[in-house]
């Protein structure tokens, strides 16, 4: 008669039991950081843009320059509250506050619209398709005055000034502009006019980008932009 084991008297351990986790799926990678970053220039980019335009003005190695920005009463008030939406989603997303500033956006808007303008271009065929580009910006900038003017209330908001830091490459292409318009006084339009325009197209197109921000930080919890 074999008598019964006494407790821990030389036992074996008890096995660990198997814990139930997913499936292999070859099919399947894990995402990088950098593969999320490609995935949101193309699923968000005016949120990407927005995010580099914020990490670069924290980098002292990125050269900026201040620029004033003038822009309509309705046009900033618009970027007021997009800015004040984005800092609340932000500090959701990843639990940190993003001292987001309405230069981050001009930056970012800006540096999208004025991309094919060349500041030290001097070819002259070259420099007519820059002014092809710039008064297709001026029929903009002609239509957002119309939209203001033909709005009381929008009409009669006080147009707003603020300095703010543009990436030094960004600034030289706004110079660029204006340089180009200078040049077709044919053109009856302001700058600030022009700028106002791209501004509130930039923002009127974040709110279907926003899923994809989302997403992007759910996937990426750790980033450079926080």
């Amino acid at each position: 008669m074999v008598a019964a084991p006494q407790h821990g008297a030389g036992l074996a351990p008890r096995r660990p039991r198997r814990q139930r986790v997913e499936r292999f799926d070859p099919t399947q990678r894990p995402t990088s950081r950098e593969e999320a970053l490609r995935e949101l220039q193309t699923s968000a980019p005016r949120y990407s843009s927005l995010l580099v335009a914020y990490r670069m003005a924290q980098l002292s190695s990125v050269p900026h320059e201040n620029r004033n920005v003038h822009l309509y009463g309705a046009a900033f008030e618009q970027l007021a509250d997009q800015g004040t939406g984005d800092k609340a989603l932000l500090k959701q997303l990843t639990g940190q506050r993003h001292k987001l500033t309405p230069a981050h956006y001009v930056d970012a808007a800006l540096e999208a619209a004025l991309e094919p303008l060349d500041p030290l271009g001097i070819d002259e065929d070259l420099i007519e398709e820059e002014k092809d580009h710039v008064e297709q910006l001026a029929e903009m900038g002609f239509a957002y005055r119309a939209y203001i003017l033909n709005n009381p209330y929008l009409a009669s908001m006080d147009k707003q000034r603020f300095t703010g830091l543009l990436r030094s490459e960004v600034n030289a292409k706004v110079s660029r502009m204006m340089d180009l318009l200078g040049s077709m006084p044919s053109i009856k339009i302001q700058p600030f006019e022009i700028i106002s325009a791209l501004v509130v197209d930039y923002l009127n197109n974040l709110p279907a980008e926003r899923p994809h921000l989302e997403g992007f930080f759910q996937r990426s919890t750790v980033t450079t932009y926080q």
